[in-house]
Order: structure tokens, then C-alpha cells, then sequence
């Protein structure tokens, strides 16, 4: 102010009105009138102007009302309905108490008092919370750049709606002194005045996206020019009003588009399971005999959008456009399924099954039909996934905790209890729901399996210690400190456990949440010695070894590992935290010496790197007594010198092409030779269904006649196969001197390649006249 009284600049006096929000000025520090019950920070209302120079304020935090002169306050910015809250960083004890919310809550103004006292609303509470509005900041939850959409349920505004539509997409453009904001429109000439409160939070659109009109707008704001809801185009250029400009295939001159007619298409790939979506009044070429909830797997993507789908009803792939579909959840191994209710008759039958029959998913086929596993069954029952329902994969005593990725989504109930505290499963509902139980809440409550994940039970026996960075446990510490260590004597239904603390005389009552599990290995099991541990005569890091026991100090477990390694007599003792476990070796099984090692530390006995035995024998310490055809003695051999030999079947997805001892398959050649290559799509009793680009239908052969080969990827460098006279698709321009890169692959092995030089759509290419190209450096695995 005296800068600018210096400079020649004389601002008007601030004139004060019956309502309006102050509070002292930074710089008064004893009031004319005293502080009058108020503090430095407090907020008052004005109740009457006296004169020029002297109010009467109303301060919540004050008794009465306060007498002050007009160049003692300032004017704020004031709290309105509606508007969103929380409490000031600087705020160590709201003057109200907490009533169970926390410093990041976030609350909505419901209503300001006579008295200027605020009532904020938060979510889960029955009534208001009582706040000082010298104690509250509105929050700011958008900066400048941000997308944002106005509420579609928006009827007023509290500046005026003016020519704006509810539901349009917009950039904040600037933020007012008092949080408004003024957004940039794409059909508005200037930015649109509005608060927060009417707006939410989209994910920006950004140059490249892919984009296509929404099936909801009859007709954008653009005109079609001779678009249609399927055309697909990719973003090139984005204005500073939010307009997008669009690069669509086959169009000469890019289209512009409103924001809020748009959506960004997902980012499909061969493989990912989808659905029409329920938008979607019919898909671009027609239903054919695909319902709304047919759920398939995709096995080609074109350049102009369309796809092709495979479902397990159906022998050819189902042909629509991309924007016709959205990605679902896929099914996974392990899964338990069981047919919807909604079900009558399953696409491809009940097979002896009921509506009560539950299974577990042990294989997929590439067209999504479901392996399931039912108990006391011999053969899979195959499911089609749009008529499966997952079950919740929960039973009654499981423990479980809200998901750490849900942030503030779990229901009011996980708030009230913390989302780091467990819960144990009291009973599962046929919704979906889940009864738990919590050992400090009385009675159950229910919440959605998707809502919370498995974590492992507590069990009597089990060693456990204070978890890191506790203040306090539920019940206080009573006689127990923050290293203390104990072992778990009992555990109850709802999760509560009774310790055996060393040194203290009775059962410790504690929450599960205020404790964690002392890593500890069972005598028995196998463990190696981690790479930051040091080395103890000619033990090291990677050695292996079996756990013998643990280590005492008196009657208290002192944290250490005794463990057996062969070649060594005495015991290694140490630390348990430099031990991890590792898969113990059975007698059976067969090894060979892994090539890093030099020298076994008991000798080769005659054998070499290329020698195969078979374990016969294990002693306590681990050491190996390997058989083989060659030599007479038995050959010993340290666990951690050896690598497992497992023979691998073939799974479906796998790569195959004819073994060439084969001459005739079982169920003779067709179209296929030595040199096709091909993919498995579905597999039973030694059967393989194998895909091939150059068929339309699957091609039958046994197991043992076919070889796994390298599968092309996305992003090999390939070149035409040396001496191949035709292409199965012809040249095209291409010749054998042709360096390219493969861009896609579908299901059945076709390959999709950019060539160096060359423009437009890419070559597709049989995988049998495809080579990797030696010169970038890539080999075959085949």
C-alpha cells in the first residue's frame, strides 16, 4: 500500500457491508478495542456498520459481539453451501474435536450458522460436523490445463449457464482469487465463469489418441461430413479451447471434433477378451449369432478398425469394428466358476453339469472356451466365458484387508475401522458379499469381494514382533516394549491373538494389525544364503543348505538359523534375514551340473557338463548322490551346483510346425507341410487343435507329432525367407533383399510387416516365409 501511495496510486477505501467475512490484519497486534474474546486468525461477520470507521463483528470464536475500526480488518473470501472443505495444514486441534475424521478428509459445506459456525458434511457421518471457518480451506482441486466436465446433473450455476450444455468437456483456463474458475470451451467464444464444485475431474485427451463419436450423440457439434459413429481416426493436433483435430484414414482433410462427443478408443491388442458394448445398438456388420453377453477373444486388428473376434461357439472369427466392443476382465487359471443363474442353457451345454456345479478353470482355449475341473469328475467341463460367473475364490476364515488400490472407493465401514486393520470372512452371500468380523468392532459387516484381497492367517506357533513404526498397540503396551518378541498361543475367529511374550507372565491380548510375523524357517526346509550375506569357510552367497533348528539366548530366540550345508561340519549359524527359501530337490528327479560351475566340490567322478543323472539319494545336509548308466560309483554332488532338467509340454498359444521324423500325421497333412507353422489353440488327450493363417478351420494332429519354434513378436527385425519362389500372399513389392519389422501378429500366426521404404497399409506375410533377420543382431529359438 505505501509502495503504491509513493508511486502517486490512491485506492478507495474498503466499504464494509452488513455480512461480509473479516478478520484481523496481519500487522495489528493489540486491537483498539482489545481482542474481545477473538484471536489473531479468527473469522467475524459483520453485524452492523457503525460509522466510517467502526464495525461490530460477530467472531464464532468469540463472546458476544466485538467492536472494531475498519483499518483493523480485512475482508475473506467466504465459506458458501455446497462448496468443498478441509481442514488448514496449520491446524494441530480443530476447536471441535476430530468426531472421527482425519486431516486429509474432505468434507462439503452443508450449512453456515447464525453464529458463522460452518456444518460440514463427510461421507459416512449421520449429521454435520461442527468447524471454526477460521480452522477450514476450500480445496483446490484443479489447476490451470486441466480437463474438466461440467456435472451432466448441473440445472443452475451459480454464475449463470448462459449458452453452456451440462456434460461438456472443457480446459481450466484461469482461477480466480476466490477458487472459481474460468473454463475454455470449444463453441464459446470466451471462457465460461463457474465454481468447482461444478465440475469434475475427465482424463485429458492427447495428440495421438485414437477417438470415435460416442453412440450417445445422435448428431456432434461438427457436422458427420460423411463420418459415421465407426469411423476411427487418431488425434493430430489439439486447440487451446479443448477443439480436436482429426486424422482419419482414406479422409483428404482432418476432421474437427467437441470434446464431449468423442471418446478415446482402448488401446486393443490380439488376445485381449471383449464384449459389445451395452451402448452399442447393434455392431457394424450385424449380430450374426453374437448376443450382448458373448464375451470373445481378439484374434486380428485391421488398420481401418474392424477386427475379428473368436468366440467358442462359433468355427470362424466374428468381424466388427473396434469401436464396437470394450475390453472385460479375463478369466484366469485357478479361477472357480459356475454358470450364471441368469443362465438357462449353457452355448455349449451342460455336459451332466447343473446350475449348482462349481469348478476350477485348468486350461483356456485361445477362443476363450473354459477347461473346468469339477471334483469327482474325470473329463473337463467346457464353459462357454460368457455364460461363467467367478465366484469370489473366499472361504469362511479367510483374513482379508481393503485393497491398497481402491484409495478412498471401500465403503464407509473399511473408513471407520482403517484400511490397514485385517478382517476375518464370517460368511459369504450369494451376491457377492462378504460377513467379516473384526476383533475391536461389535458385530459383522458386509462388504464386496472385489473390495478387499487374502492375506495370510495368523497361526498359533508362529513367532511375531511390534510392527515397524507402531505408536501404540489397540490395547495399550502393558508390559511390553517395541522390540519385544512373543509366539502366538491362540487366535479367535475374529482375528484376536493371545501372545507369549519371553519375560512376560500371562497371554497378551492383541489386534493382528499391531503385530507382524517374525521370518522364520521350518527344520527341514531348504534355504540358500542371500547375496548380501558374507561368506563362512567355503560357504557363500547362493550356497544351499537345510534348517536345522533355530538359535537361544537364555529362553528367548535370539534371531539366528542354525542350518546344515554340505561339506561342512560344523553348523552355519546366523542371522535369518540373510537366508531365503528355495524349492527343495526330490529323489527322482533329474539334474545336470549348471555350466557357471567350474569344479564340484566333490569331483566330476567321470562325468561332465553334458551329463544327465537322476537324484538317488538326499542326505540331511542336502548333499546330492546322483545315478547314471555311466560309472560304477555313486557321484555326490552339492545342491547349489546343480540345475533341475524339466521337460516342457506344449501349452496352448504355444508356436509348432511338424516334426521332421514325421511322415504322414495321424490325421494326414491337408494343406499343411514340414515348413507350415502354426498355433495351438485348444489341446485334450494328447490332441492339438492348431491354428494355421492359410486355414479357416483348425487342424487336427496329435501332440507328439509336433515341435515348439520361436513365436514372430511385435517389433522383430524379418526379412522374406532365403530361395522361397512365392510368398503365399505374393510379392507385393517387396523382394528377398526386403528388411522390415513385424508390427502385428494375429491368433492364428499371420504376420502383419512394415517394410523399410515403404508407405500405406502393412505386408501381411505366412510366418513360414518369414526368417528373423541375422544382421539386427536376433536369432531363432526354433
Amino acid at each position: 500500500m505505501e509502495a503504491l501511495m509513493n508511486r502517486g496510486v490512491h485506492l478507495s477505501p474498503t466499504l464494509f457491508e452488513v455480512g461480509d467475512w473479516v478478520k484481523f490484519r496481519r500487522r495489528i497486534t493489540t486491537p483498539t478495542y482489545g481482542w474481545q474474546g477473538a484471536r489473531h486468525k479468527s473469522v467475524g461477520f459483520v453485524q452492523n456498520v457503525v460509522d466510517r470507521d467502526n464495525l461490530i463483528v460477530s467472531f464464532c470464536s468469540g463472546d458476544g459481539n466485538a467492536r472494531v475500526l475498519v483499518n483493523e480488518v480485512v475482508k475473506v473470501i467466504p465459506l458458501d453451501r455446497g462448496q468443498h472443505v478441509k481442514l488448514r495444514a496449520d491446524v494441530k486441534e480443530p476447536r471441535f474435536g476430530w468426531r472421527g475424521q482425519s486431516r486429509d478428509s474432505i468434507g462439503t459445506v452443508l450449512c453456515v450458522d447464525d453464529d458463522g459456525i460452518l456444518r460440514v458434511g463427510f461421507p459416512g457421518a449421520s449429521r454435520g460436523w461442527k468447524a471454526d471457518p477460521a480452522e477450514m480451506e476450500r480445496v483446490e482441486e484443479f489447476k490451470v490445463g486441466d480437463w474438466v466436465r461440467i456435472r451432466p446433473t448441473l440445472t443452475t450455476a451459480k454464475h449463470g449457464l448462459g449458452s453452456v450444455t451440462p456434460g461438456s468437456i472443457g480446459i481450466v483456463y484461469c482461477i480466480r482469487p476466490d477458487s472459481s474458475l474460468l473454463l475454455d470451451l470449444s463453441y464459446l467464444p470466451n471462457p465460461w465463469h463457474c465454481e468447482p464444485e461444478e465440475v469434475e475431474p475427465v482424463s485429458p485427451f492427447r495428440i495421438g489418441d485414437r477417438v470415435c463419436v460416442k453412440r450417445s450423440v445422435a448428431e456432434p457439434r461438427y457436422a458427420w461430413g460423411g463420418e459415421t459413429h465407426h469411423s476411427v481416426g487418431r488425434i493430430s493436433e489439439i486447440e487451446t479451447d479443448g477443439l480436436l483435430i482429426i486424422e482419419i484414414p482414406n479422409r483428404p482433410i482432418p476432421w474437427q471434433a467437441d470434446p464431449s462427443d468423442m471418446e478415446k478408443l482402448e488401446d486393443f491388442k490380439v488376445g485381449d477378451w471383449v464384449r459389445v458394448k451395452a451402448s452399442v445398438p447393434s455392431p457394424k456388420y450385424g449380430w450374426e449369432d453374437i448376443t450382448r453377453s458373448s464375451i470373445g477373444i481378439i484374434h486380428s486388428l485391421e488398420d481401418d478398425g474392424d477386427i475379428g473376434i473368436a468366440f467358442c461357439f462359433r468355427s470362424k472369427p466374428f468381424c466388427c469394428s473396434v469401436t464396437d466392443v470394450e475390453k472385460v476382465p479375463p478369466f484366469e487359471l485357478g479361477q472357480e466358476v459356475h454358470v450364471m443363474p441368469s443362465v438357462s442353457q449353457p452355448r455349449l451345454g451342460w455336459s451332466n453339469e447343473t446350475p449348482a456345479t462349481v469348478g476350477k478353470i485348468v486350461r483356456i482355449d485361445m477362443d476363450g472356451a473354459l477347461n473346468v475341473r469339477v471334483s469327482g469328475r474325470h473329463s473337463l467341463w467346457k464353459l462357454s466365458p460368457g455364460d461363467a460367473e467367478r465366484l469370489s475364490g473366499f472361504e469362511v476364515g479367510d483374513w482379508v484387508r481393503s485393497k491398497p488400490s481402491l484409495g478412498t472407493r471401500p465403503s464407509y465401514d473399511w473408513n471407520t475401522i482403517g484400511k490397514e486393520n485385517l478382517a476375518v470372512v464370517h460368511s459369504i452371500q450369494d451376491t457377492g458379499y462378504l460377513e467379516l468380523a473384526c476383533c475391536f468392532r461389535k458385530g459383522k459387516w458386509s462388504t464386496h469381494f472385489s473390495d478387499v484381497e487374502k492375506v495370510p492367517s495368523y497361526k498359533v506357533g508362529q513367532h511375531v514382533r511390534f510392527r515397524a513404526g507402531l505408536v501404540e498397540p489397540r490395547w495399550g503396551w502393558r508390559g511390553t516394549q517395541s522390540d519385544s518378541r512373543g509366539i502366538i498361543t491362540s487366535v479367535h475367529a475374529d482375528g484376536e491373538v493371545r501372545v507369549a511374550f519371553f519375560g512376560l507372565p500371562g497371554m497378551w491380548r492383541g489386534d493382528p494389525a499391531d503385530l507382524e510375523i517374525e521370518p522364520m524357517f521350518g527344520v527341514g526346509e531348504w534355504v540358500q544364503l542371500r547375496e548380501n550375506a558374507s561368506c563362512w569357510k567355503s560357504i557363500g552367497p547362493g550356497s544351499v543348505g537345510v534348517v536345522q533348528g533355530i538359535g537361544y539366548e537364555a529362553d528367548e530366540w535370539d534371531g539366528s538359523t542354525l542350518v546344515a550345508f554340505c561339506g561342512e561340519q560344523e553348523r552355519w549359524v546366523g542371522p535369518t534375514s540373510h537366508l531365503e527359501k528355495v524349492d527343495r530337490l526330490v529323489i527322482g528327479q533329474k539334474v545336470r551340473v549348471k555350466l557357471s560351475v567350474k569344479q564340484p566340490r566333490f569331483g566330476w567322478s567321470g562325468h561332465s557338463h553334458t551329463s544327465v543323472g537322476t537324484i538317488a539319494a538326499i542326505d540331511a545336509d542336502g548333499k546330492l548322490r546322483i545315478y547314471t548308466p555311466v560309472g560304477s560309483k555313486t557321484w555326490m554332488l552339492d545342491p547349489s551346483e546343480v540345475e533341475l532338467i524339466e521337460e516342457q509340454e506344449l501349452c496352448i498359444g504355444d508356436w509348432v510346425r511338424v516334426r521332421p521324423s514325421i511322415s504322414v500325421p495321424t490325421h494326414h497333412w491337408g494343406e499343411v507341410t514340414h515348413s507350415s507353422i502354426g498355433v495351438v489353440h485348444r489341446m485334450e488327450n494328447g490332441d492339438l487343435w492348431v491354428a494355421f493363417c492359410f486355414m479357416e478351420r483348425l487342424w487336427l494332429c496329435k501332440a507328439c507329432e509336433m515341435d515348439r519354434v520361436r513365436p514372430f513378436k511385435v517389433g522383430d527385425k524379418v526379412r522374406i525367407r532365403e530361395g522361397l519362389v512365392t510368398p503365399r500372399w505374393g510379392w507385393g513389392m517387396e523382394t528377398h533383399a526386403s528388411k522390415g519389422q513385424v508390427v502385428g501378429v494375429d491368433a492364428n500366426g499371420k504376420l502383419r510387416i512394415k517394410f523399410q521404404w515403404r508407405e500405406g497399409r502393412p505386408w501381411v506375410g505366412d510366418p513360414a516365409d518369414i526368417v528373423l533377420d541375422d544382421s539386427f543382431g536376433i536369432t531363432s529359438t526354433s
